[in-house]
């Protein structure tokens, strides 16, 4: 349906955002039956072509014509009369997106030279998302005429005819075939079939349905004569034991799910009979999809210790001062003791009545950190938090979406444990913003677009709120440690304040870090396969003691590659240049960058030779040989392959928690913020190949990752230990980790840093341009680079060739900027992003993919 808007006519209209791959907002009138009820926030039904599809109002103005051609943001021609498209209809009575939030979507999107509508997408859950499906029917003008008609078209007929309507993906379904269009598009010509456009919508509130006495059957006297009527007939005495276990499970449960009585051994028919006689009486209601927990322990109880309390009492006296507040504490210090009782404050603090209630966001890195400490904030917190990462179901991340901002003060979500997507949730008055673990590389979002960084994200809200922010970790950024340092040249009011713990919680000594050297161990042959003596020794040592191991290798499957020993042959991935990686448990040799996988070698394609040998280790070959070297040991592997599933978190790490598994071995999983009391060794197998990777924050990222995982050990009991197997003893970093010495690792990165012009003394972004064809690609990246550099100059770096030239068909190349701290970062950005509309306007470059990556990590 679309208007004509003539210069100086009046009109209502709205701006929305879909979410789609678009970089603009779209403008859309308002018909006067909507104008009453929109409000911006809303979804609403607009056609984009033709689809149908849900979007999102940013906008309302009352505009003269010649008003919207002053817009330059909006897909609207510029003539003096023009055709613009009605909104359709209104699908929320209120919004679901709030203000706030379309500020911060909007701020996401031009920080990160992001389109808006992928924002949305990646903000919004899906089953919130709507957009239309094609709905087939037989044709009112259709003569029952079925002779012209070929095998294929009669069958298609014939599963649209026996429905109403049918969605055409439910067809191919039906038809068992994806290539029905153009037997359709023939069926449309010749008026037997038309089509239409429905909006799909994926989100439906749950319900279940409870079961209750009639109100006539709560008098006692009318209860007896009902038990009495009923005959003595086999089927009468079941109606009369479902009853009895209705009223023996009402007195103590009170309210009654039929589900309920069905897994007490009530049969689902006798139940039915009880409806039909009037005896049972049933309503459905809507319920949450979330478990709801009771509080049981009161924040105030918890007893910090003598440092805990210094730095708890330093940030309440210096709240209205400072924004953002940096806890850099020892693995096992009591962090989380000290972000419980700032929550617990933030919540009680008075608010007036009409103020909704207060939030606060407390963020993760990683799933499988959330699984322990869901259950020690619900201890204290109860029903008012809960967790939203990508595990949950679309409905439920749905329900905690609604849950986040609705008015209703007994629904609403009031702590929001979360993983990078939690940001974008429609906070309504945020208060506390909690980034633990702040120095991980997960918090950034790599694929797919936008590149944007949870923890610099959740800085931003904070801001956009008036919330405070606390950082923690017992590694902190060397970025954000600089933040802290009087040598930040920005007003302290800007700057971060530093609180530091340098004990463990319950004062015990830190785990000793040794080195093991491997160069001397497999000289000496004093090795149990890829276990050295010491490590070998220090297991069994832990196992006799009924103590727990963690195992850690960077390195999931079983082995990196394979290679042939005669020829030299290694199998490499067909899409990627990369070797791909053994995976012993599928008997595939995978790619884990596009997904490719094929059965594994039992000889060499090349020469034919059946000498192959494995190169390198996995988790899996390290759970394989800690079962041969360990056989009375219950071992475990928990890494990407072993945790697709929603629950298999859980279960590992309440198995390890509960003493069924003796050895845990992992990826980078388990060197985050996992607290187990048992652990008495974590053994580190190969530790050189981080040093090694070409990134400026190689030496950084090795001391982060290796004192993460040397905290496991020791925390609750007696002092751990952790031995860390490695080629290169005397390295720096190796040293720094072993002795603890953050300070010096600091010093050195950021003295490193500042001569070479690195982060935080300058801003980077990395800009990758791929395309199927090497030559053409690398031709394109040279123009690209040369018509930056008149701009960018000595800012520019590139192209190269990255360390993968080539993933899933696509050759790349890079180019990087480096932008001063005192040049405008904005101007910079909004040049990057005109230039690339202009670059990909030109007929030879849009097969050409770029992508733009703001602050890489």
């Amino acid at each position: 349906m679309e208007g004509s808007i003539k210069q100086n006519e009046l009109g209502m209209f709205a701006d929305v955002i879909l979410a789609l791959h678009l970089p603009y907002s779209y403008t859309y009138r308002v018909p006067e039956i909507l104008q009453n009820k929109i409000k911006i926030g809303q979804r609403v039904v607009v056609q984009l072509r033709n689809r149908i599809y849900s979007a999102i109002v940013v906008n309302i103005k009352q505009y003269q014509g010649n008003k919207i051609e002053e817009q330059t943001n909006t897909q609207i021609s510029t003539s003096n009369t023009f055709s613009i498209k009605y909104i359709l209809d209104i699908i929320d009575n209120e919004p679901i997106v709030t203000e706030k939030q379309i500020e911060f979507f909007k701020w996401v999107a031009d920080y990160y030279i992001a389109y808006i509508g992928d924002v949305i997408t990646a903000a919004m859950p899906a089953s919130l998302r709507l957009k239309s499906e094609t709905i087939v029917t037989v044709s009112p003008y259709f003569n029952a005429d079925i002779s012209d008609l070929n095998a294929k078209e009669l069958a298609i007929f014939n599963i649209v005819a026996k429905k109403e309507k049918i969605a055409l993906e439910d067809i191919k379904i039906e038809a068992s075939s994806n290539d029905i269009l153009k037997n359709i598009t023939q069926l449309i010509r010749k008026d037997v079939l038309i089509t239409d456009e429905e909006l799909l919508n994926r989100y439906t509130p749950k319900k279940e349905t409870f079961i209750s006495l009639n109100p006539l059957y709560e008098d006692k006297e009318e209860l007896r004569k009902l038990l009495d009527s009923l005959d003595k007939s086999k089927r009468s005495q079941m109606q009369v034991e479902v009853i009895l276990k209705y009223l023996a499970l009402a007195k103590q449960i009170g309210v009654i799910k039929k589900s309920i009585l069905i897994d007490n051994g009530c049969n689902a028919s006798t139940i039915a009979t009880l409806l039909e006689k009037n005896i049972f009486v049933k309503q459905s209601s809507e319920v949450s999809r979330l478990q709801s927990n009771v509080q049981t322990h009161n924040a105030s109880d918890i007893q910090l210790n003598e440092e805990q309390q210094k730095v708890f009492d330093n940030i309440i006296n210096n709240w209205e001062a400072i924004d953002t507040h940096l806890i850099h504490g020892v693995t096992g210090s009591g962090k989380t003791e000290i972000y419980i009782k700032l929550i617990d404050k933030v919540l009680k603090q008075s608010t007036c009545q009409k103020e909704p209630t207060k939030q606060v966001l407390y963020m993760l890195p990683e799933i499988a950190i959330t699984t322990q400490l869901i259950k020690r904030l619900e201890k204290y917190f109860g029903s008012r938090v809960v967790t939203y990462n990508s595990k949950f179901s679309t409905t439920e991340r749905a329900e905690i979406w609604q849950r986040t901002m609705t008015n209703d003060k007994d629904k609403r979500f009031q702590i929001i444990l979360g993983s990078r997507s939690s940001v974008f949730l429609p906070f309504t008055n945020l208060q506390l913003v909690i980034i633990d673990e702040e120095h991980d590389t997960s918090y950034k979002q790599n694929e797919p677009v936008p590149h944007y960084n949870g923890r610099d994200c959740a800085l931003y809200l904070a801001k956009l709120f008036g919330a405070k922010t606390i950082l923690g970790s017992a590694t902190p950024n060397v970025e954000t440690m600089f933040m802290c340092s009087n040598d930040n040249q920005i007003s302290p009011k800007k700057r971060y304040m530093l609180h530091t713990l340098t004990k463990q919680y319950f004062d015990l000594p830190l785990p000793k870090i040794e080195l093991v050297d491997m160069k001397q161990a497999i000289k000496e042959k004093i090795t149990y396969g890829i276990f050295s003596q010491r490590l070998y020794d220090e297991i069994t040592n832990a196992l006799n003691q009924n103590k727990q191991v963690i195992l850690f290798q960077n390195r999931r499957g079983y082995a990196p590659h394979i290679e042939c020993n005669v020829c030299g042959y290694i199998p490499k991935c067909p899409n990627c240049d990369v070797s791909l990686v053994l995976h012993k448990e599928s008997q595939n040799l995978e790619c884990h960058y596009c997904g490719y996988h094929t059965t594994t070698l039992s000889y060499c394609p090349q020469c034919h030779s059946h000498s192959i040998r494995l190169v390198g280790m996995g988790t899996e070959k390290i759970e394989e040989e800690a079962q041969i070297y360990f056989p009375k040991a219950k071992v475990k592997r928990m890494d990407l392959d072993s945790t697709r599933t929603k629950n298999a978190y859980i279960n590992i790490i309440n198995d390890f928690a509960s003493h069924k598994i003796d050895i845990l071995c992992g990826t980078q999983i388990i060197a985050k913020g996992l607290d187990f009391d048992n652990v008495a060794l974590v053994g580190v197998l190969a530790s050189d190949t981080m040093l090694h990777y070409p990134d400026f924050r190689a030496f950084e990222r090795t001391f982060q990752l290796l004192t993460q995982v040397s905290g496991r050990a020791g925390r609750k009991t007696a002092e751990g230990k952790v031995l860390i197997q490695t080629f290169e003893p005397q390295h720096l970093i190796m040293q720094d980790v072993k002795n603890r010495n953050y300070e010096h690792m600091y010093q050195l990165q950021i003295k490193e840093r500042q001569m070479m012009n690195f982060p935080p003394f300058c801003r980077m972004i990395k800009i990758v341009l791929q395309h199927k064809d090497k030559e053409f690609i690398e031709k394109k990246s040279v123009e690209y680079a040369r018509n930056l550099h008149k701009i960018f100059a000595a800012r520019l770096f590139g192209p190269q060739t990255p360390i993968i030239a080539r993933i899933k068909n696509l050759y790349a190349m890079e180019i990087w900027l480096k932008i001063e701290k005192n040049i405008s970062y904005f101007k910079a950005k909004q040049y990057l992003k005109e230039y690339n509309e202009e670059f990909l306007a030109i007929k030879a470059n849009n097969q050409i993919r770029i992508s733009i990556d703001v602050d890489p990590v």
